[in-house]
This record gives structure tokens, C-alpha cells and sequence, in this order.
């Protein structure tokens, strides 16, 4: 283990003593409202309907002024002045297409922003689960240090009054010494744990992790039952499958935009009287009223239209990609469970028990005499060899229980 001298590990200690305990309810709470990365991610749907309300804007009409002078001043041709007013209306649904399609958008985004956030609540559980681990290690490791420097402590007085060699007594000195460096190094990754759950959950301090145990409350069901509310409740399947309707959308919009056609035009003329003696005429007002019909030999062109198709056909296979690995990852996930909380009961069933006595016993033997110092440093090393690995499994049962719910998208907890 990687050795950190004090000055070291008490810069990173204080940065955690300022603030709270948590429990694992509170912090995951905390990681939802207050991450900064997820309020982020969540500022996605706000962009998203607000692009909705920008798609339902009209076609804008168009006001055109012109003046005409023919020579009035030299040739008195008169003067004119014209007003026109144009439209083109949406007799092709662009507007409606695209409001769907932005609507179809919005659905998207808010199917990654969950996305995101349920990854987002694996990896603080994950995050989570070392903290706990380091926690039950420190504890272990300090009764340990204090178990031994007790030892220490009676061998020095044994050794002056000569039942012990010189050799034993500075054995468990020098054992108590190093497990103190060891506990200083594990003090500090477990306040470097604790400022990553800092981080996740939006900046606030955490000073310490409340929680015993790692909550697990797993209701046992079958793997066709987890695998049904997988395909139900996840949101990437969501995502693929909102992609195609997307891209369905965006097809009919194209379609929309290439198909026909048709500006209206209004105009309003006043002419000036025309005093020229050759060709004199009245003051008189002129009304325009046509329609533009652009020709949209673009239209031939059915390269855009193609690509959308085919743009559709692979968010299917996508989609039924994403099916089939949502089916596997969530059996896999299951197993996975179920092999560590197999693991688990292992220690349940007296393994724990047996280190213990056998730790105590070998320290009791070691104080009467009966053992020497190496078997009461082994017995001891494989307590807490056997307590770490204990630990361990609790944590990767619950790692792998987040997995498990991030796999059936939603919670499994009764």
C-alpha cells in the first residue's frame, strides 16, 4: 500500500471536517437535485421547448414600397407610388411538421437527460460503495493498531521482566508502527472518497457516511420478469426508439418543404396626372392582385429524401439492437447479483465467526506464553484478510445491485 507522509494526509483531512454525515437516501437525493453536471444535462429540455415555441412562428408576409418618377420634371410623365403586400401560405403542413418533429425532439432529449441520470446514479452508488468499504477498513484497521499497540505495550513489560526475547518485543512494536502508517495512508483515500461524494453531490462538504450497512433490498424475480420491466423502463431503449420516430418526423417535414408551392400577391398604385401634351393622362389608382408558383425542379432530386429513408431504416436496426442488448446486459446483471450474493452468504455462514476466534485465540495463547509472536502476526494478518474480503463483498453486492437497477431502469427496492 501506498505510503503518504502526515503533512500530506492532513491536507486533505480538514477539507472534509466542515461538513456533514450522510446516509446513503440523503446523498442520493442530494446527487439529484444538486449535481452540476445533471442540472446541465436538464438545461437540454428547456433548449428543447423553447425550440418548440420557436418552430410554431408563421411564415413571415412581406411589404414592398416603390416609387417611380418618368421624367415628371422635364417630360411631365407624372410620378407614381405602388404598395404590394405578399404572403406564402402553408398549404404543405410545413409548420405543423415541424412542430411534431421539435415535439418528437423534446421527447428525445428528455429520454437522454434520463439517460443521463440514471448512469448518473450508478456511478454514485459506485462511488458510494468505496467510501463504505474505506470506512469498514479504517475501523478494522484502527482496532487492529489498537489491539497491537496493547501488545506492544504488555511486551515491553514482559520483556524487562524476562519472559520474552528482545526479538518478540520489538516484533509487535514494529508490527504496531507499521499499521499506524497504514491507517494514516487509508484515513486520507478514505477523505478522497469522501470529497468525490463531495463532488457528486453538488459541492456541499461530507465529513462522514453514516450507514452501517449497504442498503440492499433486492425482492427476488426471475430474469423474464426483470427482463420485461427493462423493456418497459429503460431509457436508452426509450432513446432509440424516439431516434426513429424522430427521423419519421423529420421525413415528413422534408417531404412538406419539397412539396407544392404558392405565393399571394396585393398591390395598390397612385399615379400622378400626366401633363404631357403629346400623351396626357388622369390622375388614376392601379390594383394588383397575382400569385407566385415557384418551379421546383430541385424536387427531381431525390437525394434527401433517399438519405431520410435510410437515416429511418438504421434507427430500426439500432432500435433492435438496443433491444437485444438491454435483454442480455439485464440477465447478465442478474447473474451477476446473484453470484455475489452467494459470495456473501459464505461469510454469513461462520467464516467471519471462525477468523474472529481464531484471532483471539492466538492472541490470548500469544499473552500466556503458548504461542510464539509469528503465529499471533499470521492469525491476525488473516483476520484482517478475511474482514477486508467480507467488506469487499458487501461492497461489490451492492455495486452490482446499482447495476442491476440501472439495467432494469428503475428501482428494485421494496
Amino acid at each position: 500500500m501506498r505510503k503518504l507522509n502526515s503533512s500530506i494526509i492532513a491536507a486533505f483531512i480538514p477539507l472534509c471536517l466542515c461538513g456533514q454525515n450522510l446516509t446513503y437516501s440523503s446523498f442520493m437525493e442530494a446527487v439529484v437535485r444538486d449535481n452540476l453536471e445533471y442540472m446541465a444535462e436538464k438545461c437540454n429540455i428547456d433548449i428543447a421547448t423553447a425550440n418548440i415555441q420557436a418552430a410554431k412562428v408563421f411564415n413571415d408576409p412581406e411589404l414592398s414600397i416603390n416609387y417611380g418618377n418618368n421624367q415628371d420634371w422635364s417630360v411631365q410623365m407624372g410620378q407614381s407610388v405602388e404598395a404590394g403586400l405578399s404572403i406564402n401560405p402553408d398549404f404543405a403542413g410545413v409548420r405543423r411538421a415541424r412542430i411534431n418533429s421539435a415535439m418528437d425532439e423534446e421527447a428525445l432529449t428528455e429520454a437522454s437527460v434520463a439517460s443521463f441520470l440514471g448512469n448518473l446514479k450508478y456511478e454514485a452508488s459506485v462511488a458510494w460503495a468505496e467510501a463504505w468499504r474505506l470506512k469498514q477498513c479504517v475501523s478494522v484497521l484502527e482496532a487492529s493498531v489498537e489491539d497491537m499497540t496493547s501488545i506492544a505495550g504488555s511486551d515491553s513489560l514482559r520483556l524487562a521482566s524476562g519472559d520474552i526475547s528482545l526479538a518478540d518485543a520489538s516484533q509487535s512494536s514494529l508490527e504496531a508502527r507499521t499499521m499506524k502508517g497504514d491507517l494514516l495512508s487509508l484515513r486520507a483515500e478514505y477523505a478522497n472518497a469522501l470529497m468525490n461524494l463531495s463532488l457528486m453531490a453538488g459541492g456541499a462538504a461530507v465529513s462522514g457516511i453514516e450507514d452501517e450497512a449497504l442498503p440492499v433490498k433486492y425482492p427476488g424475480r426471475s430474469d423474464d420478469e426483470l427482463v420485461c420491466m427493462a423493456v418497459q423502463n429503460r431509457s436508452d431503449l426509450k432513446y432509440a426508439e424516439l431516434s426513429r420516430k424522430l427521423s419519421e418526423s423529420n421525413l415528413k417535414l422534408l417531404k412538406a418543404s419539397r412539396s407544392f408551392e404558392m405565393g399571394l400577391n396585393l398591390g395598390y398604385s397612385y399615379n400622378t396626372e400626366v401633363r404631357n401634351e403629346i400623351a396626357p393622362a388622369p390622375i388614376y389608382h392601379g390594383l394588383v392582385v397575382g400569385v407566385t408558383v415557384p418551379l421546383k425542379f430541385s424536387a427531381f432530386n431525390k437525394g434527401e429524401v433517399r438519405a431520410a429513408q435510410a437515416r429511418i431504416t438504421q434507427d430500426g436496426k439500432y432500435y433492435d439492437a438496443a433491444l437485444a442488448r438491454v435483454r442480455i446486459e439485464t440477465v447478465q446483471a442478474a447473474r451477476a447479483f446473484n453470484a455475489a450474493d452467494e459470495v456473501l452468504k459464505q461469510y454469513d455462514d461462520g467464516l467471519l465467526r471462525d477468523a474472529v476466534r481464531i484471532a483471539g485465540s492466538r492472541k490470548e495463547g500469544y499473552l500466556k506464553g503458548e504461542n510464539n509472536i509469528l503465529e499471533l502476526l499470521a492469525a491476525q494478518a488473516k483476520y484482517r484478510e478475511v474482514m477486508q474480503s467480507y467488506i469487499e463483498a458487501c461492497a461489490c453486492r451492492f455495486i452490482f445491485f446499482a447495476d442491476l437497477e440501472r439495467a432494469v431502469g428503475c428501482s428494485l427496492c421494496l
